[in-house]
């Protein structure tokens, strides 16, 4: 009879719980409308006292690799033994991820840190203007290492897409001019760096090109070098040429609308504040049930 009776049983007492929810929501409905009103003037108070940060966006692709390059890596798999001892830099602009990697690299970024100026900028709470010297003093003071550690983590964003071999470089900054400046710089200043790299290493590869030839008479070795040395004079051409030497630059990077920054989301910080009302209403609405509850058993 009572096994008969044991769902009602629980049907039952579940319709007094849910009943008994429903009685003590209604009961602290001030209580979460209060929470949530709250916590949504906080979050909203929060937002708009933020100070906006600005994306300037450089898109490029690599440069194209020519006959040169083309040409050289023949060479270079044909005749693989002088093409090592010369150290010649096959495929001009060099490899897609290790001028990727370059862009990102810490000495290349601290160096535009240090060349820019940008220590006192980073760290503008740390900097007396007047004085035009730290407040902080010891290891508090800002180095080159902080300043690369900010900069790479929070400010900036290098990727390539793998199916297009497109790369993007993204600046997120509070000064929508100076974010601007700086992703176009990097971009231009890592272009000039390897773009000077490979005519010193080009050059480097004739000089030595040039005293082999001197110490063979056999015809075909020199032939050879000859073939090897053409090539190299035309990659130092295409360097001494091409300003984007590495990336080539599709869409460079323009200052956005004042009204257009990425951080904070306002209207996303106001849902989560409203919600996060509601939701802490609710627990100290249950919280306070609870308590009472157990004062009422003493």
């Amino acid at each position: 009879m009572s096994d008969n009776n044991l769902p009602e049983t629980i049907i039952d007492d579940d319709e007094i719980d849910l009943f008994e929810l429903w009685e003590t929501l209604v009961e602290g409905k001030w209580l979460i409308l209060g929470c949530a009103v709250l916590c949504f003037a906080l979050a909203t108070t929060l937002a708009f006292i933020m100070t906006p940060k600005y994306e300037a966006r450089i898109v490029a692709s690599f440069a194209e690799e020519g006959k040169t390059s083309g040409g050289m890596g023949a060479l270079a798999a044909q005749y693989g033994g002088l093409a090592e001892m010369a150290g010649i830099n096959i495929g001009g602009g060099g490899n897609k991820d290790a001028s990727l990697a370059f862009l990102k690299s810490r000495g290349f970024i601290e160096k535009f840190i240090e060349q820019e100026g940008l220590l006192t900028i980073l760290f503008a709470k740390d900097w007396d203007t007047e004085k035009k010297q730290w407040k902080v003093t010891g290891d508090d003071v800002p180095t080159l290492w902080k300043a690369y550690e900010i900069f790479s983590k929070k400010i900036m964003d290098a990727s390539m897409d793998k199916k297009t071999n497109l790369v993007t470089l993204t600046i997120t900054w509070k000064n929508r001019e100076q974010a601007v400046y700086w992703a176009n710089e990097l971009v231009r200043r890592a272009n000039e760096t390897l773009r000077q790299k490979t005519i010193t290493e080009t050059q480097s590869t004739l000089d030595f090109l040039q005293k082999e030839l001197e110490k063979t008479s056999i015809v075909e070795v020199q032939n050879t070098i000859y073939r090897v040395m053409e090539t190299q004079v035309k990659s130092m051409m295409m360097a001494n040429t091409q300003e984007q030497f590495v990336f080539k630059i599709i869409d460079p990077a323009i200052a956005v609308d004042e009204d257009a920054f990425v951080k904070p989301k306002r209207p996303l910080m106001m849902a989560l504040g409203l919600v996060g009302g509601i939701f802490l209403g609710i627990v100290i609405v249950f919280i306070r049930k609870f308590i009472a509850k157990q004062k009422a058993k003493k």
